[in-house]
C-alpha cells in the first residue's frame, strides 16, 4: 500500500510531475502546474507567518476563485494554520444574510483571521467588533505578499524548520447544514491521504497518471475539494477546474470541457446530470465527445435512477456510456467517500414497495410497473480497510435489506467536529460514526434511503421526503429539483412546499400534488404550499434544505403564499 502523504508532502511530488491544474472561465483558461502553486503556497505560508498567525490558529477561507482558494489553503496547511473552508455569498444582495450565517461558524471555529475577496474585507472587518478571536482579515493578495498584521502580533519565523505530521489537522470542513447549522469536521492530514487513497485504489476509482480530471463544483464542498482537486494533486495528473457559475447558466460547458479536455473522471450530484437532460438541446451536442469519460461519479444527494438513465439516454450518440456511472456514498465526516459502485457495471437498481419502507422498514420488492414503487441505486460497497454496519432501532445489526441507521468506521473517520466534544459523542460511539442516514445492505451493497431526522412519521408510518419530492416534480407545472416535504404540527401533518412554472393554475396544481401522494403513497397530505421562485434552497452540495424549510413553515412565513398564481 503506498505511504500516506501530508498534505505538504504530497504537494512537494506534484510539483515534480509536470501535471497542474487548468483554471478556466469566461475569460478563458490559465495553467499553473503544482510546481507554480507550491511556490504560490509558501508565498502563502509566509505572509501568514508574517501576520503572526501561530500554530494551530484557524485561519477561514472565504474565496470563490479557484487559484486563489487552492494557494491559501495548501499555504494554511504547510504553516501549521489551519485553514477553514466557508462558503462565499452567491449575490451581493446576499450580503446582509450571509455575514448573519457566517458569524456563529466564526464564532464556533474561534477563527484569528480571515482571507476573502476585496469586496468582502469590510463586511468581515466589521465582524471583528464582535468576535474576540477574529484579530485580521485580508486578501490573498495582501496574504501572499506578507502583509502584516495589528502591532500586537508578533511575526514568527520562517517555516523552513518545520513538517506537518500526518497526526495535525490539516483542515476543517464545514457540513452543508441540511439539517442544522454547520458543523466544522477536523480532518487531519492521516484522514486525508487515507480517504484519498481508498478513493484511488483499485476498489475505487483505480486512478493512474493518465487520467483526466474536469470539475466544475465548489472548493468549499468536499466533493469538489477532496475528490477533484486535492486528488488530482495526491496522484498527480491534470484537473481543470471550471467556475461553478459557468455550469449553471451553461450545463453544456461541463461537457464541453470534458470533450476539450479529454477528461476519464468528472464527479457531480445528482441535480447536475438532471440539469443536462433538460438544459442541453440537441443542437449543443454537435461537436461532444464523451467516449472518454470513464468515470462519471455521483454522489452527495439522494441519486435518482430515472435521472441517469435519461442522461445516459440522451448523451449516448456522443459517446457516453451508461457503464460509467459509479454511485457513491460519503459524507464530510468521512473525509467524502464511504462507498463505490462497480466500475463499468450497470447501473444495479432496486425496485422497491414504498408501502414496504413507510410499516415496516424492510425494504420489500415491488413490481417495476407498480404506481408505488421505488427505484434506488446501489452505491456500492466500502473502501478498504473501512467498516460499515446498517444499524436497527435496537442498537443490533440490522438484516439483510432492513433499513437503519448507517454507520462507518475506519481511518477515514473524522476525528471529531471542531471544539464540539458533545457533537462528536453523539456522532462517534464505540469507534462507529453514526451517520444520521437511512439505507439497507443487499448482497453487501449499500442502498441509501434518507435521513434519519427528516423522516416524515405520520400516524406511525415512515415516508421519505425525497420519495414524495421526486413524484411531485413528474407533474406539469412543477419545477424540476423544486420541491420539498417534510412533517410539520402536533400530532404531525405532511406537508408539500413547491415552486410552480406558472404554466398551471394554482388550484389545479395543488389538487394535483395531493392526489398524485395519496395515490401513491397513501398518505393525505396536510397543506400543499406553492412559492415564488428561489424560496426553496439548497446546500452547498445540492441538498434540499427541508429544516430550513420546515422552520419558515411553522413560524408561518410560507403561508401567505398559498394559493398564488405564479
Amino acid at each position: 500500500m503506498p505511504t500516506l502523504q501530508t498534505l505538504a508532502d504530497a504537494l512537494d511530488q506534484a510539483s515534480r510531475s509536470g501535471a497542474g491544474y487548468t483554471f478556466l472561465d469566461d475569460a478563458g483558461p490559465r495553467t499553473r502546474s503544482y510546481a507554480d502553486i507550491r511556490i504560490a503556497a509558501r508565498q502563502v505560508a509566509a505572509g501568514l507567518g508574517a501576520a503572526g498567525l501561530e500554530r494551530g490558529d484557524v485561519v477561514a477561507l472565504v474565496i470563490s476563485d479557484a487559484e486563489q482558494f487552492l494557494t491559501t489553503l495548501l499555504g494554511a496547511a504547510a504553516a501549521g494554520v489551519v485553514p477553514a473552508s466557508l462558503y462565499p455569498p452567491s449575490t451581493v444582495a446576499d450580503l446582509p444574510q450571509f455575514f448573519e450565517a457566517t458569524a456563529p461558524v466564526l464564532a464556533a471555529a474561534r477563527a484569528r483571521a480571515v482571507v476573502t475577496t476585496p469586496a468582502l474585507v469590510p463586511g468581515f472587518r466589521a465582524l471583528r467588533f464582535q468576535q474576540p478571536n477574529l484579530e485580521c482579515v485580508f486578501t490573498p493578495d495582501e496574504c501572499s505578499a506578507g502583509l502584516s498584521g495589528p502591532p500586537h502580533l508578533t511575526s514568527r519565523a520562517a517555516i523552513d524548520d518545520w513538517r506537518p505530521s500526518l497526526d495535525d489537522v490539516a483542515l476543517i470542513q464545514y457540513t452543508s447544514g441540511s439539517t442544522s447549522m454547520p458543523k466544522g469536521v477536523t480532518v487531519t492530514h492521516r484522514s486525508l491521504a487515507a480517504n484519498i487513497q481508498g478513493i484511488h485504489g483499485r476498489s475505487g476509482l483505480d486512478v493512474t497518471t493518465d487520467d483526466v480530471g474536469v470539475s466544475w463544483l465548489p472548493l468549499y464542498h468536499d466533493m469538489g475539494l477532496v475528490g477533484m482537486s486535492l486528488g488530482g494533486l495526491y496522484s498527480g495528473r491534470p484537473v481543470t477546474l471550471m467556475r461553478p457559475e459557468m455550469f449553471v447558466k451553461r450545463p453544456v460547458e461541463w461537457l464541453r470541457a470534458i470533450t476539450r479536455y479529454r477528461a476519464t473522471v468528472s464527479y457531480a450530484p445528482n441535480f447536475a446530470y438532471d440539469l443536462c437532460v433538460r438544459r442541453v438541446k440537441d443542437r449543443d451536442l454537435d461537436g461532444l465527445d464523451l467516449s472518454t469519460w470513464r468515470v462519471a461519479g455521483c454522489g452527495a444527494e439522494p441519486i435518482n435512477a430515472t435521472t441517469l438513465l435519461a442522461f445516459a439516454d440522451k448523451f449516448a450518440r456522443v459517446g457516453f456510456r451508461a457503464e460509467s456511472f459509479v454511485p457513491s456514498y460519503g459524507l464530510a465526516e468521512h473525509v467524502l467517500a464511504a462507498t463505490f459502485g462497480l466500475r463499468q457495471q450497470a447501473l444495479r437498481i432496486d425496485v422497491v414497495s414504498a408501502e414496504a419502507l413507510s410499516e415496516s422498514r424492510v425494504a420489500a420488492p415491488a413490481h417495476p410497473d407498480h404506481a408505488a414503487a421505488i427505484r434506488l441505486v446501489s452505491c456500492g460497497r466500502p473502501l478498504p480497510d473501512h467498516g460499515l454496519r446498517v444499524v436497527a432501532d435496537d442498537g443490533s445489526d440490522a438484516g439483510e435489506r432492513e433499513v437503519g441507521e448507517i454507520a462507518l468506521c475506519g481511518p477515514s473517520v473524522m476525528r471529531g467536529y471542531y471544539k464540539d466534544p458533545e457533537s462528536t459523542a453523539l456522532a462517534i460511539r464505540d469507534g462507529w460514526l453514526h451517520t444520521g442516514d437511512l439505507g439497507y445492505l443487499s448482497e453487501g451493497e449499500l442502498f441509501v434511503c434518507g435521513r434519519l431526522k427528516e423522516l416524515i412519521v405520520i400516524n406511525g408510518r415512515k415516508y421519505h421526503p425525497q420519495d414524495l419530492e421526486w413524484s411531485v416534480e413528474r407533474l406539469p407545472g412543477i419545477k424540476r429539483g423544486r420541491v420539498a416535504a417534510f412533517g410539520a404540527g402536533e400530532p404531525p401533518r405532511a406537508v408539500v412546499v413547491a415552486e410552480p412554472t406558472g404554466t398551471v393554475p394554482a388550484a389545479l396544481l395543488t389538487a394535483g400534488i395531493r392526489r398524485t401522494v395519496g395515490d401513491l403513497f397513501g398518505l393525505p397530505l396536510g397543506d400543499v404550499v406553492l412559492v415564488p421562485g428561489g424560496t426553496i434552497g439548497r446546500t452547498t452540495s445540492g441538498k434540499v434544505r427541508r429544516t430550513a424549510l420546515q422552520a419558515s413553515y411553522v413560524r408561518g412565513e410560507l403561508a401567505g403564499y398559498a394559493g398564488r398564481t405564479f
